[in-house]
């Protein structure tokens, strides 16, 4: 297995995953993305034997305000989405993944890595973040639909 970031020509495969990754219902408001989406983004991938079976991207940004985690000019990454094939989950390979991402981060000065985490299970989404990759839980937006 190899993690690194996507050719140009492997953003059809990328476009399949994110599709998979809509219909799995997993999480809500996840949407498949399209070619131009990708087109132009820096994702890494997960690949096995040619086949792309995970990915994520994200995006370098400067804190433009103080807050109570960060201040003003910290660079930070910033994980915008990461999918691993349904089949390949619980292998550590989601770990690994977030691990490469993490790399680059360092590597390009950043001082945090930040991300809206969504899923239906939160109990593994947060064993996930918290215990596994080192996250701390800053807050949670909880929504009680109570009538339309």
């Amino acid at each position: 297995m190899e993690i690194r970031f996507a050719r140009i020509n492997e953003i059809d495969q990328i476009v399949e995953l994110s599709k998979k990754f809509a219909d799995e219902n997993c999480c809500n408001g996840v949407v498949a993305d399209d070619y131009n989406y990708f087109f132009g983004k820096k994702v890494a991938v997960v690949v096995n034997k040619d086949v792309i079976i995970g990915y994520a991207y994200g995006e370098v940004g400067i804190e433009i305000t103080n807050r109570s985690y960060s201040k003003i000019n910290d660079k930070y990454y910033y994980i915008d989405e990461m999918y691993i094939d349904k089949e390949y989950r619980n292998q550590g390979i989601g770990k690994r993944l977030y691990q490469y991402l993490e790399q680059y981060a360092i590597d390009n000065k950043c001082v945090s890595i930040q991300l809206n985490a969504v899923s239906k299970d939160y109990k593994s989404l947060l064993k996930f973040y918290i215990e596994e990759l080192g996250f701390e839980f800053l807050n949670a937006l909880l929504i009680k639909h109570i009538g339309r």
